[in-house]
């Protein structure tokens, strides 16, 4: 069953159907059948999860609205039928962008693995490190808001007080102490690898690259923190 291309959620919602019987063994039962293709239980729910809360409440307490949205599943259905009756799903062009779409699937499936080992290994090694971390205290915040002055203020050139960045600023800091973290982990697992660097080829990626101007106040980025687990991305 292909998925509905619904607007989606803000959040998946997970809503216990009345509907259903509510066992995952009724997923399988048979809705509807259009010519030789089924329509399940399981189809039905994922199709849903892609609506909004008020909409799947509705299809779960509202047998009229449920008989609607199981319409409108058969309806597409039909539709999808007949466009490959036609042929279209031969079409090259066609195959040449499912071609695409597996593709970038593929690499979000590797980076999503990579990142999973990357913050499972970080979490192993510095989850002991981490918790023992102490906050910034008030002395540290002040030293570092006054060390780096000419960064605090606005992108319009406003300049901030301590008062104004005090929470961030030390969110900030702690953000930098976890990364610095990181950073000598990481550091410790280079010194026992065989690593070579082409500079003539980073320099000539670096000159595809479009160039943009980060403003110069608080609000650049900070890298990611080694203990931020579920922030942490790699590519």
């Amino acid at each position: 069953m292909k998925k509905i291309l619904y607007p989606a959620a803000a959040a998946v919602v997970t809503l216990a159907l009345a509907f259903t019987g509510c066992a995952k063994k009724d997923d399988s039962a048979v809705l509807a059948r259009v010519n030789r293709t089924k329509i399940t239980a399981a189809d039905f729910k994922r199709q849903l999860e892609d609506l909004d809360p008020k909409m799947q409440q509705a299809v779960a307490s509202d047998p009229k609205a449920r008989k609607e949205f199981l319409d409108d599943l058969i309806g597409i259905e039909v539709v999808l039928q007949e466009a490959k009756r036609q042929g279209l799903d031969k079409d090259p062009e066609y195959k040449k962008r499912q071609e695409m779409l597996k593709k970038e699937m593929e690499k979000r499936i590797q980076d999503d693995a990579r990142n999973e080992l990357f913050n499972g290994l970080l979490k192993k090694e510095l989850a002991d490190k981490l918790t023992k971390m102490t906050p910034p205290t008030d002395e540290e915040a002040k030293n570092y808001y006054t060390k780096n002055l000419d960064k605090m203020k606005t992108p319009d050139g406003r300049k901030l007080s301590y008062k104004d960045v005090e929470p961030q600023l030390k969110r900030r800091m702690m953000a930098e102490k976890q990364r610095d973290l990181y950073l000598e982990y990481a550091q410790k697992l280079k010194a026992k690898s065989n690593i070579t660097v082409d500079e003539k080829a980073l320099d000539a990626a670096a000159s595809t690259l479009a160039t943009q101007t980060l403003p110069g106040g608080l609000d650049m980025p900070v890298p990611p923190a080694a203990g931020n687990a579920t922030g942490t991305k790699t590519k």
